[in-house]
């Protein structure tokens, strides 16, 4: 299925096919492909995504280690995998999107992936499977697949929409960044990540990307990665919240960015956050 953008659907994919001839591609066919990995202080997270990543059965991966300075036994668990696929750079500070854009620029894949510690693949045929999509599509600048979404508070979910300007307009993003492999060229054509943003550099890269009619994507609603979200803070809703309303009223006027208004839940979150905090205060729960 094509949208009017150009973009690419194929979220069935034709399973009866697959279960014939899953991987009809002799491995120097496959694009190599970089994966990301910000770290900083992650010791205890690390080594699963670094696991999950070296377990792949891909003929050509590299996994580009990007640390801020770690002060714990983070670069000592890295360098002990002793694995010439891993590659590691260092930078002042941890900045998530500047970690990443400097993962870009060190990159030698033709794909990229971006893996934060404690996120993984839901099994080892991920990368495979996922660059088969790009081989069977011609390549687009973006494949993308759905993700399980985790937190340890409530019931995990799991995130797969259709990549489209009406869903931009709303604020969501159709999955999250650990379940996007872009061309590493397109990202240096886009500018790569914007660096101003503490949260919402991945939708705000998608907003460029779905503008820009000459670039294409195909996805596949199968549920491939493992997204850790994390303890979510006052803080981060609200950093959430304004730069979400700032990067629709740049890319779709304010109109839209009313009716995002109109629709948006993070106020609610918000509150649901600090009533917990008030009650855990009162009742020490």
């Amino acid at each position: 299925m094509i949208d009017k953008s150009g973009h690419i659907y194929d979220n069935t994919v034709n399973f009866s096919s697959d279960f014939q001839n899953p991987y009809p591609y002799e491995d120097y066919a496959y694009p190599k492909v970089t994966i990301v990995v910000p770290t900083f202080n992650c010791v205890h997270t690390v080594s699963l995504t670094l696991d999950h990543i070296l377990n792949q059965l891909y003929p050509r991966f590299e996994i580009v280690v990007v640390d801020a300075g770690s002060k714990d036994r983070t670069l000592e668990v890295i360098k002990n995998y002793r694995d010439e696929r891993i590659r590691i750079f260092s930078v002042s500070g941890y900045h998530r999107y500047e970690m990443l854009n400097k993962g870009i620029a060190q990159a030698e894949g033709e794909y990229l992936n971006c893996l934060f510690p404690g996120d993984f693949y839901l099994g080892r045929e991920t990368l495979k499977y996922m660059m088969m999509l790009a081989l069977n599509h011609q390549s687009p600048d973006l494949v993308f697949c759905g993700t399980f979404l985790r937190n340890g508070r409530s019931e995990p979910k799991t995130l797969f929409r259709h990549l489209n300007l009406k869903l931009l307009k709303m604020g969501q993003q159709p999955t999250s960044l650990q379940s996007c492999w872009f061309k590493t060229d397109t990202l240096k054509v886009l500018g790569k990540f914007n660096t101003s943003y503490k949260l919402r550099g991945g939708y705000e890269l998608l907003c460029r990307f779905i503008l820009n009619r000459r670039l294409k994507s195909i996805s596949t609603n199968r549920v491939l990665t493992d997204y850790d979200l994390r303890l979510v803070t006052r803080r981060m809703v609200l950093t959430h919240f304004y730069e979400t309303m700032k990067t629709v009223f740049h890319y779709f006027g304010l109109y839209a960015t009313f009716r995002w208004l109109c629709r948006q839940k993070d106020i609610l979150r918000f509150l649901k956050l600090w009533l917990r905090n008030v009650r855990g205060a009162f009742l020490g729960n």
